[in-house]
């Protein structure tokens, strides 16, 4: 009891207590929607970009049994397409909020939340695991969700017009310069690892601020029910799909189980809030389903660590 009380106090609670101030400083006035947006614009363009462009050109892919973080990656694509389709079939949403509420439904705020809890509790093995998870996300599933919003938002231009944008978007650019330095091994001057790291350390604390801010102005009176099952198919669905994957798989080490679990069963990230902000999607029920799944996972989150 004791060590799942101090695992809750340090470093799950403090993490996210900055969304609760974003609320707080929202009701009483000091922050607004206006706010909100701009601070995303700097998650957007400055930190985030940064942010990942250093996880992905220092991840170590050679230490990792690739069929681990594959059977994550499958279990994270079918629930991908069951919250797509769930959202968009049943809850009548648009294209764009039913993808967001389909990330949202399987990624996970892996790198400031999850990555941090597994570093204390479970070591090194965890954390590459985890690095490489992140990688992943970052380069497939949001790489994937900005290229499909950006052709979805220029659906009217022309070809060469969609292509310009793509290549001007801050965080795909990010995302292929640092695959390019991590693959060709280019050596890169220190002081680029320092800017990177020092802005991209900004990009969770500000989002989830901006979340808070973003939930206090909007959050609607009833329960949001497209939220509620998003959130159902994050903390239960999606850690039972990983469960079923990694125990047909002979020669699992405990360690990197109980991290792919402890992983799976993480809250919400708050990168579909981001692109929601940024692509002028209704971001309402991606944030509440984001913090309905942290206020349960506060919760769980120590009991299967």
């Amino acid at each position: 009891m004791h060590i799942i009380l101090e695992t809750f106090l340090n470093p799950i609670f403090p993490i996210f207590s900055i969304m609760f101030v974003g609320i707080v400083l929202a009701r009483f006035s000091l922050f607004d929607v206006s706010a909100a947006e701009a601070i995303n614009r700097f998650v957007f363009y400055a930190a985030m970009p940064a942010l990942i462009f250093n996880l992905v050109c220092e991840a170590d892919f050679s230490i990792i049994d690739w069929k681990i973080p594959l059977l994550y990656f499958l279990s994270e694509l079918t629930v991908f397409i069951f919250g797509t389709l769930l959202s968009r079939c049943f809850f009548k949403r648009s294209l764009a909020e039913s993808l967001l509420l389909g990330m949202t439904a399987c990624f996970v705020n892996h790198a400031f939340f999850i990555l941090p809890i597994a570093a204390i509790i479970y070591g090194e093995k965890a954390v590459a695991l985890i690095t490489v998870i992140i990688v992943i996300d970052t380069s497939v599933i949001f790489g994937g969700m900005i290229t499909g919003l950006e052709i979805a938002h220029y659906r009217h231009s022309s070809v060469l017009n969609i292509v310009k944008h793509l290549l001007c978007n801050p965080v795909l650019v990010a995302i292929t310069l640092g695959l390019l330095v991590n693959l060709l091994g280019i050596p890169l001057h220190e002081g680029i690892h320092t800017y990177a790291s020092f802005v991209g350390k900004a990009a969770a604390p500000a989002s989830l601020f901006c979340l808070g801010i973003i939930l206090a102005s909007s959050c609607a009176k009833k329960p949001d029910h497209a939220a509620l099952c998003i959130t159902f198919l994050k903390i239960v669905v999606f850690p039972a799909v990983v469960w079923i994957c990694v125990s047909h798989l002979n020669g699992f080490q405990p360690v990197l189980r109980d991290t792919l679990m402890l992983t799976a069963a993480g809250p919400c990230g708050a990168m579909p809030f981001v692109l929601a902000m940024q692509y002028r999607v209704n971001p309402e029920s991606i944030g509440l389903a984001i913090l309905y799944s942290t206020f349960i996972s506060l919760l769980t989150l120590p009991i299967v660590a």
